[in-house]
C-alpha cells in the first residue's frame, strides 16, 4: 500500500505563515515559508536571489524568472517588505528552523507538502498574458 501525500489547502498554508509571522521567535521562518510556498523554490536556492519589479524573483543559475503561483501572497505576506535584513545569517539555521516547527506541530503543511502544492498549482495554472505585473487591481469609482 502506497501513502499519498495531498497537497495542503491554501487556507492552510496562509493560517500557518500567520501563526509563524507573530511569533517573535519565528517571525523570520515566516519569510522563508512564505516564500517556499509562493515561489516554490528551497531556502538555499534563494541565496543570492533578486526580486523583479512585478514580483517575480532571479535565482542563480535559472534563465528565467520564477513567478509566484499566487501573486498575491507576495503582497499579502509582504515578502519584499519584511526579508530579514540580515538574510545571510538566516541561512544555516532556515531548514532547521522549518523542520522544528513541522516537529513541534507550530506548522500544519511539511516542506514536501509545500513544494508538491505548488508544482500542482502551476501545472494548472496558467498566467494570463494580460496581467503581466502584480500590482493590485485598483476600483475605479
Amino acid at each position: 500500500m502506497t501513502h499519498v501525500i495531498s497537497p495542503p489547502l491554501d487556507q492552510r498554508i496562509v493560517d500557518d505563515f500567520f501563526q509563524l509571522a507573530q511569533n517573535r521567535k519565528t517571525y523570520k521562518l515566516a519569510w522563508f515559508y512564505g516564500m517556499l510556498a509562493t515561489f516554490g523554490v528551497k531556502a538555499e536556492h534563494l541565496r543570492g536571489f533578486t526580486w523583479n519589479p512585478d514580483g517575480s524573483i532571479n535565482i542563480q543559475n535559472k534563465k528565467k524568472p520564477i513567478r509566484p503561483m499566487h501573486p498575491q501572497w507576495v503582497f499579502l505576506f509582504q515578502l519584499k517588505e519584511k526579508q530579514p535584513s540580515d538574510l545571510e545569517d538566516c541561512w544555516k539555521d532556515a531548514w532547521l528552523l522549518i523542520y522544528k516547527a513541522m516537529a513541534c506541530k507550530e506548522v500544519q503543511c511539511n516542506v514536501f507538502e509545500l513544494l508538491l502544492a505548488y508544482k500542482m498549482r502551476k501545472a494548472f495554472y496558467k498566467p494570463s498574458k494580460a496581467s503581466k505585473t502584480l500590482e493590485p487591481a485598483l476600483a475605479c469609482s
